[in-house]
């Protein structure tokens, strides 16, 4: 009983599990890294140029707290459709920041790569093991 190349190798439940986890932990991982450094990101934010002074510390500050909170509802699968779209509208205003393109060594824009991860997501839903499934209602017989 080998793996077939056509085939998936396991439940279909584990899919959007896998792809929550890593959506998550990215979007956590990145919420927390900046709110050590929260005047400096700030500053950064406004260094851009991309929004006006007053949106860019808004949008600075608020920035890591959102993050924090898609990456805990996607590791735990709750909210998974809006905090899908949430994230997906972050992930956009990043490419439209940074470009294709970015200036780094980079071949291109990871956000672009996270897009299609939440546009996966948002299509197949939150998946079996997510709290979503516990708290949707039975379906009528």
């Amino acid at each position: 009983m080998g793996i077939k190349i056509n085939e998936p190798i396991g439940p279909a439940g584990f899919g959007p599990m896998f792809c929550r986890a890593a959506l998550g932990g990215y979007f956590l991982l990145a919420g927390l890294s900046k709110l050590h450094i929260l005047a400096a990101f700030v500053a950064q934010v406004k260094s851009f140029g991309v929004l006006p002074d007053n949106v860019s510390s808004l949008y600075g500050v608020l920035l890591p707290y959102l993050e924090i909170f898609i990456g805990g509802c996607l590791l735990l699968g709750l909210w998974t459709t809006m905090v899908g779209l949430m994230a997906g509208c972050l992930l956009v205003s990043f490419v439209c920041a940074f470009g294709l393109f970015p200036e780094s060594a980079d071949i291109f824009n990871k956000d672009i790569v996270l897009l299609g991860a939440v546009l996966c997501l948002l299509y197949t839903g939150p998946g079996k093991y997510s709290l979503d499934n516990v708290r949707r209602p039975p379906a009528a017989a």
